[in-house]
């Protein structure tokens, strides 16, 4: 039963199974925000298994920072194009996961839609493990009530969901993509395709059957439900009447949830014949949503957000969950997908799912009468439809950021070829580089140049800010364009890894962290601070005990690293090695550590 109370995190989706380690990560999703972007590598370290290093409620920026460079390299993200919201700070540890995200161009006036995620792990013994998640959540920090389903691959399973239509589904969105993914991450997802098609997926119980329905690709489904039914039930944030005249034609109870705007939008004539249900006010709450097919300006992304088609026929149950809304544009051209799961009624059931107004999910809703019995326009939709598509069509224009070097920084100059643009948006569109807030948005016709940029600042993206008049009043829209950086400086990454790690305490606690020991950050700030005037600066509080105990400090760990013989030490030699300044050293680090660690790594290699 879905039960508001039974809840579950995307960190749970991303936890490894006991004595495992992500290995590959796919995720796609319609919007995107790049703070999820690198929580999502935190959740896959913060349950690091094999080497007990659990981080769970230690988010420090170290530990983010070695999450991030240890899983992104691993990681991809699939986003609709001009799907990525512009963030109001853009931190230097994003550089470091900037690889990892690609945008899809769906057909013309199509979107791109699913919301899933495919995961490899690996033990020490190189076995692998799969899991499949299939989510109405964006990758995003919403926190509307959404719906997911987790299938682990477990060998002994029963009741399984076939691989095979996900491997193919991930396969055709790759040639769909604005600009093709580097030779190493296509490798990589083609890798992740293969394997999952042998994997045995656990179906939930109390399910039984279970299929893939993919939407808008090549070897896609169509409308899977019936003409009637026995019984039905849709929860859906977004409707059009095309879909919902589809429905199933039932003897029994035909039950809608959605929001009140989009029942407004319908009319009471599109709805008859269907037990019409919201969100009560106290579950329901505020925030603009991403959807595009029918999402004005006043929705909220704490509201409604699930997908959910429910229906009983023939003796036998049937849920389809996943990205799909309730609309002609999710079965008509969206890429979507979602899966159709199938059991006994008396479990699987219509009631059984959703309860009634005493149990389950029903009990948080109300009924709802729309006031007006025609469909009621919406200009403010049309408005955000007409930029978000003209936002689609510059992401899909590949345009580059040219850096050059600058009398104070760094310069960069837009380059793009404008589409076609029949409703005069170029001249109400600004833009402005993401690394760096204080930078101003200028105007996109005049092929806008930046100055003065530091090495954060030339990130890939780009925000874009379109404002439109609707009824009188003015509409602005922004989204983040995904930029090809062209002349950057090669090295960017490890001068930024310095520029984060400039200090030798940084260092020793980002390798005890790597050496799985978190204890040592105690004894470090025993040794580094106890004592220390609270007048005295920096340089002084580290003194002499931070040159002459760093090689006491972290000979315990090292020690039990090489003898575990796991990847502790190689990160640690990679991370040291990434720290080298252009001579080859580190001056951060003491000799005597330098001594201790080159002894330690020596007898490693033997």
């Amino acid at each position: 039963m879905l039960e508001p109370e039974s809840r579950h995190l995307l960190t749970d989706a991303l936890r490894p199974p006991d004595g495992y380690a992500v290995e590959r990560a796919l995720a796609t999703t319609y919007t995107l925000d790049l703070t999820s972007v690198l929580l999502a590598p935190l959740a896959m370290a913060a349950y690091d298994q094999r080497h007990a290093t659990e981080l769970d409620g230690a988010a420090t920026p170290l530990a983010l920072l070695e999450s991030i460079r240890r899983h992104a390299e691993h990681t991809t993200v699939l986003c609709q194009a001009a799907g990525i919201h512009v963030p109001p700070a853009y931190p230097k540890l994003a550089a470091f996961a900037e690889g990892c995200v690609a945008e899809v161009a769906p057909p013309p006036g199509r979107t791109f839609h699913p919301k899933i995620w495919v995961l490899r792990f690996v033990d020490d013994d190189g076995r692998r493990r799969h899991r499949f998640a299939c989510l109405s959540r964006n990758l995003t920090g919403d926190r509307s009530w959404d719906t997911v389903l987790i299938c682990d691959e477990d060998p002994d399973a029963k009741h399984t969901l076939d691989p095979g239509p996900i491997s193919t589904f991930v396969e055709e969105l790759l040639e769909s993509t604005v600009r093709p993914l580097t030779a190493v991450r296509r490798e990589q997802l083609r890798d992740l395709c293969e394997s999952l098609r042998h994997a045995r997926l656990a179906l939930p119980e109390p399910f039984t059957e279970g299929r893939v329905i993919a939407l808008g690709t090549p070897s896609g489904d169509g409308w899977p439900l019936p003409d009637t039914a026995d019984t039905c039930a849709v929860i859906s944030p977004f409707l059009d009447v095309g879909a919902v005249d589809r429905l199933p034609r039932s003897r029994g109870d035909r039950i809608l949830l959605s929001r009140p705007d989009t029942f407004e939008r319908l009319g009471s004539r599109a709805l008859v014949d269907l037990d019409l249900r919201v969100l009560q006010p106290l579950a329901d709450s505020a925030q603009p949503d991403e959807n595009a097919e029918a999402a004005p300006a006043a929705d909220l992304s704490k509201g409604l957000h699930a997908k959910v088609f429910a229906w009983q026929t023939e003796g036998r149950a049937h849920v389809l969950t996943g990205s799909a809304n309730c609309t002609g544009a999710a079965f008509g051209g969206n890429i979507e997908l979602s899966v159709l799961l199938s059991g006994p009624i008396s479990a699987c059931g219509v009631h059984a799912l959703v309860g009634d107004d005493t149990s389950g999910f029903l009990r948080i809703t109300q009924g709802y009468a729309p006031r007006e019995v025609e469909p009621q326009p919406d200009p403010v939709y049309r408005a955000e439809r007409m930029v978000e598509l003209w936002h689609a069509e510059l992401a899909a224009c590949t345009p580059r950021l040219l850096v050059t070097d600058g009398e104070s920084g760094f310069d960069l100059q837009l380059e793009v070829t404008l589409p076609a643009d029949p409703d005069g948006l170029v001249d109400r569109t600004t833009a402005r580089p993401v690394g760096v807030r204080t930078i101003p948005f200028r105007p996109l016709a005049d092929g806008p140049s930046w100055r003065g940029l530091n090495l954060a600042g030339l990130t890939p993206y780009l925000a874009v800010s379109t404002t439109v008049d609707v009824d009188g009043t003015t509409m602005t829209k922004e989204c983040v364009l995904l930029c090809e950086v062209v002349d950057a400086p090669q090295d960017r990454l490890a001068r930024l890894l310095r520029e984060l790690l400039a200090r030798q305490e940084d260092i020793l606690r980002y390798l005890a962290l790597l050496l799985g020991d978190p204890s040592v950050d105690d004894l470090l700030d025993r040794l580094l601070h106890d004592g220390a005037d609270e007048d005295e600066d920096d340089d002084k509080k580290r003194g002499s005990y931070g040159v002459s105990f760093d090689d006491l400090v972290l000979l315990e760990p090292l020690v039990r690293a090489a003898a575990r013989g796991d990847d502790a030490l190689l990160r640690a030699h990679r991370l040291l090695e990434d720290l080298r300044d252009p001579n080859g050293e580190l001056p951060q680090l003491s000799a005597e550590f330098l001594e201790l660690w080159r002894v330690v790594w020596e007898a490693s290699e033997r």
